[in-house]
């Protein structure tokens, strides 16, 4: 008897061990969650909408959610860079969009409407994620985007589009054309 009680608690040693390993690993990755890249001033989606009609300033807002491994890669391999940092930081009312918050909450978009998440994620077109968009503070969509392995240098371009003011009369594709580029498309 003494030797099956001596089994079973080694049993349950290595179910112990076990769990604490698997714990850990949680702990672990919920250090590297996508909430918002890490350095951006974003501010949650309502708030900005208001910052920006206040300043006029054009809003650019990142579609994703929490635990997004495609929104981790970006932040760790595109948006870690400070020189983008700096530059949107500069350029644009920064917002970030959690596609996965309470469905039911009410959003407010830039005109004005106000719609629960769940419908301003479809009019917003922002999933699947990630996803990002240049806004004008009037509402009018300059530039919508996606994609987890979307390069600096791509970020870059979209800035000099929308700062460049000719968005109103011609297409992104059409800007880059004019200056010998293209864009270059990884989804």
């Amino acid at each position: 008897m003494a030797q099956g009680a001596r089994r079973a608690a080694a049993v349950l040693n290595v179910v112990a061990v076990r769990c604490l390993i698997l714990a850990a690993a949680l702990l672990a990755a919920a250090g590297t969650q996508a909430r918002k890249p890490d350095g951006w001033a974003f501010l949650e989606y309502n708030e900005a909408v208001r910052v920006a009609k206040q300043g006029n300033k054009p809003l650019f807002v990142y579609f994703g959610f929490e635990t997004c491994q495609y929104c981790i890669y970006l932040n760790q391999h595109t948006l870690a860079f400070d020189a983008l940092k700096k530059r949107y930081s500069e350029h644009y009312v920064l917002a970030y969009f959690d596609i996965r918050g309470n469905p039911d909450d009410l959003m407010t978009l830039p005109s004005g409407e106000q719609l629960p998440r769940a419908q301003a994620i479809r009019r917003l077109k922002g999933s699947p994620v990630p996803a990002w968009a240049f806004v004008a503070p009037d509402g009018r969509e300059i530039l919508m985007r996606r994609g987890s392995r979307t390069k600096v240098d791509a970020f870059m371009k979209f800035d000099q589009y929308v700062t460049s003011g000719v968005w109103p009369a011609i297409t992104f594709e059409a800007f880059l054309a004019r200056r010998g580029l293209r864009e270059d498309r990884v989804e």
